[in-house]
């Protein structure tokens, strides 16, 4: 069926990505000794390790290697703000990313112009680029082991949830390459991060039947229903809970939930939630969590008083992004010649979600 084609053409696309993120491992390994390298001469005991998408499965090949350093507990008290009424100027300690920054500008392999220090967020980063040709140079995103960073307690969840709904890597990677094209995936500019877009389509796969395993008719379901029916104003998403939730409700249990059989499958609410109002702008939260105000709730299952989506203040972006390529795919496969499709493409009906087909070929 037309489906199945859409299928065949996502299996064709997953396995140029496999292949061109083999041609990746070699300059990968190479960037994580050398990273270690640095690291332990600065800090002896540290230790290095990689997280996120390169370590689930979940990347592309040009995303970006995610480090998180774990320091001795002697080095992670914070720096002082300022100097002692009897210390000099000098007294202050710079903080351990600054220090990092520093030493990564006199590595021979690192683009200098490329480091940035992004650490006004929960989780500081340090974002570098190594020294190559363009399509060669791998990103590096390094940051620092805290209370408040999961990166390594999301490997294991990331692998549960895909044990359970295999469908997911499929999905994500291609959704990662959509966003991606459309400067969509950067959570710090308003997009979806990597991390928020995996539960949305984690909890989308929730709904289904588990024995539902066309990709073409999932991603379809996936860009409807996130595209033309979800509102992110009054919906919350929780994975942990297998529930969507009403925002307008104060965040406090299960109060604030609703059965899951209330959706419609790949579709959205009933016409009784459709009637549901957004909530009052003036709507105070309790126990001071700015829910109400965020773009974007996701529930973060490693923290449940973290949403993973309050900075994605262009949601809307995204959704009319996923309404649109919903749009040309059904289009496409709707189309009365659909039999006269180019075969020689690897992606013909994808073509209209992908625009960087550099990514596969140039590498």
């Amino acid at each position: 069926g037309l489906h199945s084609r859409l299928t065949k053409d996502i299996v064709n696309f997953l396995n140029a990505t496999n292949l061109q993120l083999q041609k990746l491992d070699r300059r990968r390994t190479a960037a994580i000794q050398r990273l270690s390298r640095l690291v332990t001469a600065v800090w002896p005991r540290a230790q290095v390790k990689l997280y996120g998408s390169h370590v689930t499965g979940l990347c592309l090949p040009s995303s970006d290697l995610d480090f998180v350093i774990c320091l001795p507990a002697v080095h992670k008290n914070a720096p002082a703000v300022a100097p002692g009424a009897l210390e000099g100027r000098n007294a202050i300690n710079e903080s351990s990313q600054k220090l990092l920054a520093r030493k990564l500008k006199g590595e021979s392999w690192i683009d200098p112009r490329s480091i940035k220090l992004i650490d006004r967020t929960v989780i500081p980063i340090i974002k570098v680029s190594t020294k190559d040709t363009r399509a060669r140079t791998l990103q590096l995103d390094i940051s620092f082991d805290g209370p408040v960073h999961h990166g390594l307690d999301a490997i294991e969840l990331s692998n549960d949830i895909m044990k359970e709904l295999p469908m997911v890597r499929p999905l994500v990677l291609i959704l990662k390459q959509f966003l991606l094209d459309r400067a969509l995936l950067i959570a710090y500019t308003g997009g979806l991060s990597s991390y928020c877009l995996f539960l949305m389509v984690a909890r989308y796969l929730q709904e289904q039947p588990s024995s539902w395993g066309d990709c073409g008719s999932l991603l379809m379901g996936f860009l409807d229903f996130y595209g033309n029916s979800f509102d992110p104003r009054v919906t919350g998403i929780s994975v942990a809970r297998r529930q969507y939730f009403a925002r307008r409700a104060p965040y406090v249990g299960n109060k604030s939930t609703f059965r899951s059989s209330d959706f419609l499958r790949r579709h959205s609410f009933t016409e009784k939630e459709q009637n549901w109002q957004r909530p009052s702008r003036y709507h105070k939260p309790e126990h001071g969590k700015p829910y109400t105000f965020d773009p974007l709730f996701v529930e973060d299952p490693l923290s449940a008083g973290n949403n993973v989506g309050r900075n994605a203040f262009r949601i809307f972006q995204v959704q009319r992004a996923f309404s649109d390529a919903h749009r040309a795919l059904v289009a496409s496969l709707e189309w009365e010649n659909v039999s006269n499709i180019n075969e020689e493409v690897d992606y013909p009906l994808l073509k209209c979600l992908l625009q960087s087909e550099d990514v596969f070929y140039d590498l």
